[in-house]
């Protein structure tokens, strides 16, 4: 089983194999994409071609035991909303509300799209979550153009956020009693962050920061307000600190262990931030590779395969 993530700049992927019955992650690797090809663009020609022809050269790197693959793709390649709806509306109205929404964000270009709309945790009796997500319905046949070439299997294509849940859940660390979790990315002055609660998908940001540590969010999916008091914890962790890798790591992993108000302060921030350290959570051939959390969205594609693996031994 192949997954490979297609994200801004680069492609990552990572092999689960089984070895004398045991399931081992075989091969890590990425490739830059080129520069001025770094488009969310499925209708882009020459950006098709090029990652055909990287996909191709992944396909080739290794002896693969299957073409079966889990194609990952950053949730930011698609128009997505978070939003809340009111419980008292009927079905019907819900659909109504949810379709205008939708047009509502993506305008003109409405009729490009294929709209997807999915439930998650109500808030209280009064409102109901919901994550909209507009596919471009070019999007089939650009994965056939991408994939093909490599005689590869795609068995399903999944976002990033459904990748880096299905990692927390696999690794125990998807808080059952109601807590929080982040995972934030920190690479080169820039961060994203992904939220869940309640082991649902709650909110998503990204932004960058500057030499005093000050956080300035470009994204916002969720509650707005809610995810700019985690983004000031986040930055009030920062200031005062030096070189700010050495208090994010390139990936790290944020808990409120059950208490939502811990998210606001972080005095326990060497206890509650800490390095995924996947390390614990799979088996690798390359026990020396040392940057395995900066993989974490394609692990946690492989994620639900390992854990069947395991439950079949």
């Amino acid at each position: 089983m192949l997954a490979i993530h297609i994200s801004r700049d680069t492609l990552k992927y990572a092999q689960l194999v089984s070895f004398k019955g045991v399931p081992f992650v075989e091969s890590l690797g990425k490739i830059s994409i080129k520069a001025g090809l770094q488009i969310q663009n499925t209708t882009n020609a020459e950006v098709t071609r090029n990652l055909a022809e990287q996909i191709a050269s992944i396909r080739n790197s290794a002896e693969f035991p299957d073409n079966s693959t889990h194609l990952v793709i950053d949730s930011d390649w698609f128009p997505v909303l978070l939003h809340g709806v009111d419980g008292v509306l009927s079905d019907g109205d819900i659909a109504k509300y949810l379709a205008w929404r939708m047009s509502e964000m993506l305008d003109n270009t409405a009729s490009q799209f294929r709209i997807v709309h999915q439930k998650l945790a109500d808030s209280d009796e009064q409102e109901h979550q919901y994550l909209s997500l507009g596919i471009p319905k070019s999007f089939d046949s650009w994965i056939e153009k991408v994939m093909g070439p490599s005689d590869l299997e795609v068995n399903q294509v999944i976002m990033d956020i459904q990748a880096l849940g299905d990692l927390l859940s696999a690794s125990g660390q998807l808080d059952p009693e109601g807590g929080i979790q982040v995972i934030l990315e920190n690479q080169q002055d820039a961060i994203r962050g992904h939220i869940y609660e309640n082991q649902d998908f709650k909110g998503y940001f990204s932004g960058s920061f500057d030499s005093e540590r000050s956080v300035t969010l470009d994204l916002v999916q969720g509650d707005r307000k809610w995810i700019r008091g985690i983004a000031r914890s986040v930055e009030r962790a920062l200031q005062g600190r030096g070189n700010p890798d050495n208090v994010l790591t390139t990936l790290f992993f944020f808990t409120s262990t059950g208490d939502t108000a811990n998210i606001n302060n972080l005095n326990g921030y060497k206890d509650s931030c800490k390095p995924l350290d996947l390390h614990k959570h799979f088996n690798f051939r390359d026990p020396e590779f040392n940057n395995i959390d900066e993989y974490a969205v394609v692990l946690g594609a492989l994620s639900p395969e390992l854990s069947e693996s395991i439950v079949e031994d």
